[in-house]
């Protein structure tokens, strides 16, 4: 589908190079990108939507949406099949009883049933379809885990190669992933401006695809697909379109795709009102949150201090679109504490059988502070977005949950010492 892109900050147009990054007139670097915003005629009617709905997610992934994403067209393999992995038509869970608790109709998108365990893969299918555009045979990005996962498994069921640059603290299980998808993986600090340098030093020097999204204009978009599935499977309850949509957001990637996704439904008519989205950042890493807070038109660099490493950023990229969406829909941001973020884990995978990493679990943190305050009315339906599987790092899901399994003798005796009959 033809496209053009634009500053979001000086409102330049560009046509839609599939290797574009930022804006080459106002870019400040990593600590003052100009981010690019995708112009793109979407046509979406009932007849489009049942073809759509038709295709099987199994063999299409997010590409069963194709006609609405930023694609010259759909991704194939040699053999004619569909480039996916599988990524979307991930479960909405009613939420109870966490949502009767609250006094709403709480549901929970679990992102965490992606091919690799996060959202990120829809990003990487996105962004994995325009390197191949783009004619590119290395991808390199700076990630603090997830979005790493999700692009080299991609590239390499495209034949592409990828360097993954993360941080010193990135966990083992985020680096044991991307290394077994065949990526070179190396550990830079100490900070987010240093990796996104390298990066974007790299890719210049060598010619390696930018995949760092949002510095890559078009990997937001691929998380528009996950509106279109909360709506959908709301409508196949019964139930209306959600009122308030809340979403943990780091460079706000998933933040932005949700705010077009939801527009394109309410142009189409399939909606009468956007959701109300929120934005939910921890107490240690509140760049959006702090600039929403202050009526900033930009991110507010901040500190990168919080036990959630997928949302934990210097700085939020995606900041301009993010303050945007949050003002068209009447949204809000929220903090949240590391302590908050381990309860909301805990209370998912005891209540609501959803094992969450502390980035994913700060959505529901997010509902259950937004809930005391009584920012929601009585009966509101709620989706918190839950990220990535709680497999991610199991180091901090092990200690919050009380340290390891004890040993003891093969006697029932030696099992009721450690638990006790009800």
């Amino acid at each position: 589908m033809p496209v053009s892109l634009r500053c979001t900050r000086c409102g330049r147009v560009y046509p839609g190079d599939p290797a574009a990054t930022t804006c080459p007139v106002c870019d400040g670097g990593p600590e003052s990108p100009s981010i690019l915003e995708v112009n793109q005629e979407v046509n979406l009617d009932r007849d489009l939507w049942e073809r759509m709905l038709a295709r099987s997610p199994r063999d299409w992934g997010i590409w069963r949406f194709g006609e609405l994403l930023p694609v010259e067209a759909v991704p194939r393999m040699p053999s004619g099949e569909v480039l996916t992995g599988g990524e979307g038509d991930t479960p909405l869970l009613r939420a109870e009883p966490l949502g009767p608790r609250l006094g709403i109709d709480l549901y929970l998108k679990n992102e965490a049933c992606n091919p690799t365990g996060s959202f990120k893969d829809r990003v990487a299918a996105m962004v994995v379809a325009k390197a191949r555009e783009a004619g590119a045979r290395r991808l390199i990005l700076s990630s603090s885990g997830n979005m790493a996962g999700g692009v080299a498994s991609l590239a390499a069921r495209a034949g592409l190669r990828v360097t993954a640059v993360v941080a010193p603290e990135t966990s083992v299980a985020k680096v044991a992933q991307i290394k077994m998808y065949g990526a070179d993986v190396v550990r830079v600090g100490p900070t987010e401006t240093d990796r996104l340098n390298l990066c974007l030093e790299a890719a210049r020097r060598l010619g390696w695809f930018t995949a760092t999204s949002p510095l890559c204009p078009y990997g937001s978009y691929g998380a528009k697909t996950i509106a279109y599935e909360e709506w959908y499977q709301l409508a196949t309850r019964g139930a209306r379109g959600p009122d308030w949509v809340v979403i943990p957001v780091g460079y706000g990637c998933n933040f932005v795709g949700h705010w077009k996704g939801y527009l394109d439904l309410l142009e189409a008519g399939f909606i009468r009102r956007l959701p109300r989205l929120v934005a939910v950042q921890p107490e240690g890493s509140p760049s959006l949150v702090r600039a929403w807070e202050e009526g900033s038109e930009e991110g507010i660099p901040g500190p990168s201090d919080s036990i959630a490493g997928g949302i934990s950023q210097t700085l939020t990229l995606n900041a301009r679109q993010c303050l945007k969406a949050m003002r068209q829909t009447g949204g809000v941001g929220v903090t949240v504490t590391d302590e908050d973020m381990l309860s909301a884990q805990k209370e998912l995978a005891r209540s609501a059988g959803v094992f969450a990493e502390p980035s994913a679990a700060a959505a529901f943190a997010g509902v259950v502070k937004l809930g005391a305050r009584g920012v929601f009315a009585p009966g509101d339906t709620v989706v918190a977005v839950i990220t990535g599987s709680g497999l991610k790092d199991t180091e901090t899901a092990l200690q919050s949950a009380g340290g390891d399994a004890p040993g003891i003798p093969a006697r029932v005796e030696a099992l009721l010492e450690v638990v006790p009959p009800e």
